[in-house]
């Protein structure tokens, strides 16, 4: 890895200040703000943030410098919310919604997440990994450099322990910082039914997940698995230690929401038919509130949360992709915008929303989601001079360059 210096930014978003703690409330929408000022990275690491006039006093020629005159500089992105990791494809779907056809009728038709479970199951791994790396390395160029996976498209113990493998193996190569989650509630495979299922989760399934997976998911929603049955899921997952993260009120508020009340959910996500209710249940339990905006433009006929309710309310607010077969689009500049065009977020708020509250969420904070001294020199460089033109300017090549643990990964020039 090489020992940098990035300097001349018009504007380094720090991100710094949140002493160890989530930003809420009106913390949400402050920015802190470099001007004139260049980062040191020394062996993968921030170093030192200091004044443009105080690098006269480093050895420049052991360093690699960046000039990033006219440029926003500022944390990774952390991508809090995906399933990139699947066989095939469903371009088919894309025009049966176009033809009026709803996500629950493609599914009780036997497509959609069905579909993708065959493709799944058939292919071999080798080419899933590579069909997903290469979705992975685009993620990469539109500036995310931290990604929660979810399995979810095997609903066997065989096909879930191939794609948690290659969440594994993506995890190693190291060119971006991986998350692991374990989703196996995700839809009622043909031939059982949502208790048999469930059971088999529990008992031959779990038992086999490895300390590598932080965290458990369940898809619980109409059309998808009760409150009830996430409960059981839950139950046992959380005596076997794992983070609980949960979909909820997506197509449908079918109380799913209740178990936040019984349990102390890490992140609880999509929320787009979400009530005041809910959000008070969000709010005692301590949960982050994760928003994907990116699905609502695909599916939800033009419904996006109104994220400004959970923000008053004082939850921690995250915003992410959701990438899957059905919404094949990672870039979270393009979820910023839709945040901030359809949502009540402001820019500064989404943004804090893609770096360090989303690394809380995902209890990587004290190491990646600002840029600080002693963090992983995690950095995006962009091509804007001001921050609020990055929703103005979402269509254009925001990234110019992406530095991972110090490593340059991309750099479009």
């Amino acid at each position: 890895m090489d020992n940098l210096i990035i300097k001349n930014a018009s504007q380094i978003l720090t991100m710094s200040g949140s002493k160890g703690h989530p930003l809420v409330g009106d913390k949400l929408g402050r920015l802190k703000i470099k001007k004139h000022h260049s980062i040191v990275v020394k062996e993968g690491y921030i170093s030192r943030i200091i004044p443009d006039d105080g690098l006269s006093e480093l050895k420049l020629d052991k360093f690699r410098i960046i000039d990033a005159n006219g440029s926003v500089v500022m944390p990774g992105l952390i991508d809090s919310h995906t399933h990139i990791v699947f066989g095939g494809d469903r371009t088919e779907e894309f025009y049966l919604r176009l033809k009026g056809k709803s996500y629950l009728d493609i599914l009780s038709s036997g497509n959609g997440i069905y579909k993708t479970v065959n493709d799944s199951r058939l292919m071999k791994d080798e080419q899933i990994f590579e069909e997903t790396y290469h979705r992975v390395k685009e993620s990469i160029m539109t500036g995310t450099t931290s990604m929660e996976i979810k399995s979810g498209y095997g609903l066997n113990l065989e096909a879930e322990m191939k794609l948690l493998n290659i969440i594994n193996r993506i995890s190693s190569i190291g060119t971006i910082n991986v998350v692991p989650t374990f989703l196996p509630l995700h839809a009622v495979p043909h031939g059982m039914t949502e208790s048999q299922y469930v059971d088999y989760v529990v008992e031959q399934i779990l038992p086999r997940i490895g300390k590598e997976i932080k965290f458990v998911d369940s898809f619980c929603d109409r059309g998808a698995f009760s409150e009830e049955s996430t409960d059981v899921f839950f139950r046992e997952a959380s005596k076997r230690g794992f983070g609980l993260r949960l979909h909820a009120d997506e197509l449908a508020d079918i109380g799913c929401l209740k178990l936040c009340e019984k349990y102390r959910l890490k992140s609880v996500d999509h929320l787009i038919m979400t009530d005041r209710r809910g959000i008070d249940k969000i709010l005692h339990s301590g949960a982050f509130a994760t928003f994907l905006p990116i699905t609502a433009f695909n599916i939800a006929n033009g419904k996006y949360p109104d994220i400004r309710q959970f923000i008053e309310a004082g939850i921690p607010i995250c915003i992410a992709s959701d990438i899957s077969p059905l919404s094949i689009n990672s870039n979270l500049f393009f979820a910023v915008y839709l945040a901030v065009r359809f949502s009540r977020i402001s820019i500064e708020e989404a943004l804090n929303a893609v770096t360090i509250n989303a690394a809380y969420s995902l209890d990587i904070a004290d190491s990646v989601g600002s840029i600080e001294k002693g963090k992983v020199a995690d950095i995006i460089i962009l091509n804007v001079d001001d921050y609020r033109k990055i929703p103005y300017e979402y269509g254009t090549r925001l990234v110019k360059t992406v530095i991972k643990s110090g490593n340059v990964l991309f750099e479009n020039m």
